[in-house]
């Protein structure tokens, strides 16, 4: 399984494009944004303590890192992603941040450069039309192009109109019920997926992050697409959904390659999962099929 400290797929995801002062209809899932290095110099490090109040020798005279050069405080990180984010113009229509979630994988020491990497991972319009939640994944490196932060946030950004625009949308809107739903309709025009799945019996799980997604199918058929079925899921299939975004959205269906990297856990009977193997490539072949659709509206 990937851990938290997975980066993003750089090949798997598209440039995103670089409106001025982006609104909720901007944003893409799949897309990554990038930007110049930081440089996090001992003054910024010691405002930063000042501020704190985390003045503890190792942010201050390097403490017991062994090299002499402080290390930056792992908030300040976090910080500097927001303000890489302004800085890219990409705050002029954020309401708020959220659910951020930040892991710190390798320590940053004072001098070094960082650059943020952002993979759009999620959009949902609210009830209100108003506004929307963008999810975000971000991998901080080093000048040495290792990773040492990585983290997850959502925000809530101002919509353009006030529309209802979830059918347009809704090829990148996975993982909602109504995605797996219109997704179990496509599947059932698959030819590949009929055949693969013409003497199974069970349901087929899809988890995106902590949210799963289930298939009921039944000798070639999809009969019921949803959050849950009467007997639960014969096995489901898990990962972040950076990984799930860089899958579906990329230039190519490289599900193997990324099973063989450990990019996915499979919980339930792996023996079932085996067996259907032809079945989820052609799952996700129909799925980024779908997801291109929003390209077109």
């Amino acid at each position: 399984m990937v851990s938290s400290t997975t980066e993003a797929p750089r090949e798997a995801s598209s440039s995103a494009p670089r409106p001025e002062a982006p609104y909720f209809e901007d944003f893409e899932v799949g897309w990554v944004y990038t930007g110049p290095a930081r440089t996090f110099s001992a003054a910024v490090v010691a405002a930063f303590a000042e501020v704190s109040g985390d003045q503890a020798a190792l942010h201050t005279d390097g403490g017991p890192s062994g090299d002499g050069r402080p290390v930056v405080h792992g908030p300040l990180g976090l910080a500097g992603f927001f303000g890489w984010h302004h800085d890219r113009g990409l705050s002029a229509h954020v309401e708020a941040a959220f659910d951020t979630h930040w892991d710190f994988v390798a320590p940053v020491h004072v001098g070094d450069s960082v650059t943020y990497e952002m993979t759009v991972t999620r959009t949902r319009r609210t009830s209100a039309l108003r506004n929307g939640v963008v999810g975000r994944h971000v991998v901080v490196r080093n000048q040495h192009g290792e990773t040492v932060q990585v983290g997850r946030t959502a925000a809530l950004v101002t919509a353009r109109d006030a529309v209802d625009d979830r059918a347009a949308r809704l090829g990148r809107a996975f993982p909602s019920v109504e995605w797996v739903r219109a997704l179990a309709t496509r599947l059932g025009d698959s030819a590949a997926f009929t055949r693969a799945t013409s003497t199974w019996d069970g349901t087929i799980g899809l988890r995106f992050g902590g949210d799963p997604v289930l298939l009921r199918v039944y000798r070639g058929r999809v009969l019921e697409a949803g959050t849950r079925t009467p007997d639960g899921p014969t096995f489901v299939l898990s990962a972040p959904d950076v990984v799930w975004a860089g899958l579906l959205t990329g230039p190519r269906n490289d599900f193997t390659r990324r099973t063989l990297r450990d990019e996915f856990e499979v919980e339930g009977s792996a023996y079932e999962y085996l067996r259907l193997t032809a079945a989820i490539v052609a799952l996700v072949d129909e799925a980024r099929a779908f997801a291109r659709t929003e390209g077109t509206r």
